[in-house]
């Protein structure tokens, strides 16, 4: 994987989320192959999970009392212009780049996956919606801040987040569908913004 998982918690992880796999309906294509199961679960371009290996972890993710958890979804704001202008090469840098920032500035508890064409999602564990709102500002700063060099052009990157924290007896679909409505709202507002459930929901 082009982001190494360090911790020893994510080793476990990374070993859970495998069994999931050998234990699930492409157990006869898999047959134990290690590399075939880090392929399953692993995003090709940025070496992140995938969307099949975070929902794996999502579904085995229960609600715990008194331990709370965010999940912020990433969306690379110009991702679409960025290939129209300059073309899917570009376009992939701009991912790697926002991958690798992201990588950047999380704890090796947290996960951290590629959910869509141009959408990463974070899972930050034991964290309050204040950190967890801390921790999105930072990141997308930080993607914001950055400027991609394309030939001689420079680009810079843009993105929006969506926020949501997990409640008691909250199940995670719930949350990661929390998360897509405040990304939808931030999106909604235009470019760089960033919104939680919360302030949606009231």
């Amino acid at each position: 994987m082009r982001n190494k998982i360090y911790s020893e918690r994510r080793r476990k992880l990374h070993t859970f989320l495998k069994n999931v796999i050998k234990n699930s309906f492409l157990n006869g294509w898999i047959n134990n192959n290690q590399t075939l199961a880090d392929d399953a679960i692993t995003d090709p371009l940025t070496g992140l999970y995938n969307q099949f290996g975070i929902n794996s972890y999502l579904k085995e993710l229960h609600p715990q009392i008194g331990i709370n958890y965010a999940i912020v979804l990433l969306n690379v704001d110009n991702y679409k212009d960025i290939q129209t202008e300059y073309g899917i090469k570009a376009a992939e840098a701009a991912l790697v780049s926002t991958s690798n920032i992201i990588s950047n500035n999380l704890r090796e508890t947290d996960l951290i996956g590629r959910y869509g064409e141009h959408e990463f999602i974070l899972i930050l564990s034991d964290i309050t919606l204040e950190y967890a709102n801390n921790v999105a500002r930072r990141i997308a700063a930080n993607v914001q801040g950055k400027s991609l060099k394309v030939k001689t052009q420079s680009i810079l990157l843009q993105a929006s987040c969506g926020i949501s924290v997990s409640e008691q007896d909250a199940y995670s679909d719930a949350i990661l569908q929390q998360a897509d409505l405040a990304l939808f709202a931030a999106k909604s507002n235009g470019i760089n913004q960033i919104r939680n459930h919360s302030t949606i929901a009231s």
